[in-house]
């Protein structure tokens, strides 16, 4: 397939243009769908995604449960090839920039909270009061922290401070859910964001949701958090500290059993036992500040 061109109309027509090479992807039916919902969201906004040339993923009734889509190909260097290489102003200006970015996709309103169906509507009518008892379990199986440190985390998820913010959850916006610096493109001249790729997890919820990667990613870099922040400042109010600190605690709740049976491989990299250290610190760090 040949791509269209970069003026005109289509998904995404009204955003910078994305180079002219197409990917194929393919998976299941409700993951592309989700890329192609979050194409369709966003058409008219400056955030840079991968413009949709056509797909079969639209409708649950399809089968196979598997399809396709054809997207343009995300312009600019992969965030995590070049990171290493960009100077201090450099990677704060990105950061800023990918702020501006998430308060201009948050201004778009959802309904419903959660995975996002095929009519485009999150799959639950209320936000949870607490994780999913699954994820709990899984959690406590893993002997990521000490039996002493699961009660403290009991104790913070069912604290009345943390069931007051779930209670005052009642806005619902788009949510990328998975802002790695993998599925960031930047252009290094310009020292910006050029496309954010993977929508494949897009959920609905509340804003802090989206921080919580991000702040785990960021917490040992305090200047780019705070560019982070500052971006976003521009165009919209960013979810208190308190909110991101509970959204990290419920992310890593379901994060860390993975990352720490990836750090215990024999063949584990040096990379993946920082990360799961890291990870785990910020963790314990905030369920026992709640005490």
């Amino acid at each position: 397939s040949s791509s269209s061109s970069s003026g005109g109309g289509g998904v995404g027509a009204d955003r910078p243009a994305l180079r002219r090479t197409v990917i194929l992807k393919r998976g299941s039916r409700r993951h592309l769908a989700h890329s192609l919902l979050a194409a369709k969201l966003l058409d008219s906004t400056p955030v840079p995604i991968p413009r949709v040339l056509c797909g079969d993923a639209e409708g649950d009734s399809g089968i196979p449960e598997w399809g396709y889509l054809v997207e343009e190909a995300a312009s600019g260097e992969e965030m995590w090839l070049v990171y290493g290489e960009l100077s201090a102003e450099a990677k704060e200006s990105i950061w800023k920039h990918l702020g501006e970015l998430m308060a201009t996709y948050h201004a778009v309103q959802m309904e419903g909270f959660g995975d996002v169906g095929f009519d485009g509507k999150g799959i639950h009518s209320r936000y949870p009061m607490e994780p999913a008892k699954d994820d709990l379990e899984a959690f406590c199986k893993a002997q990521v922290v000490s039996s002493e440190e699961i009660k403290m985390l009991r104790a913070y998820l069912r604290s009345e401070k943390v069931m007051q913010m779930n209670r005052r959850v009642t806005e619902s916006v788009p949510l990328h859910e998975d802002l790695e610096m993998d599925n960031l493109f930047v252009d290094r001249k310009t020292a910006k964001i050029s496309a954010i790729i993977d929508w494949a997890d897009l959920h609905c919820g509340p804003r802090s949701e989206d921080f919580a990667r991000l702040y785990c990613r960021l917490h040992p870099e305090p200047k780019c958090w705070e560019a982070l922040l500052e971006g976003y400042s521009k165009l919209a109010k960013p979810p208190s500290h308190e909110e991101i600190e509970l959204r990290v605690v419920e992310l890593l709740l379901w994060l860390l059993p993975g990352k720490r049976e990836n750090a215990q491989k024999k063949r584990a990299d040096e990379r993946d036992a920082q990360d799961y250290n890291r990870c785990r610190q910020l963790f314990l760090s905030i369920v026992r500040r709640s005490q």
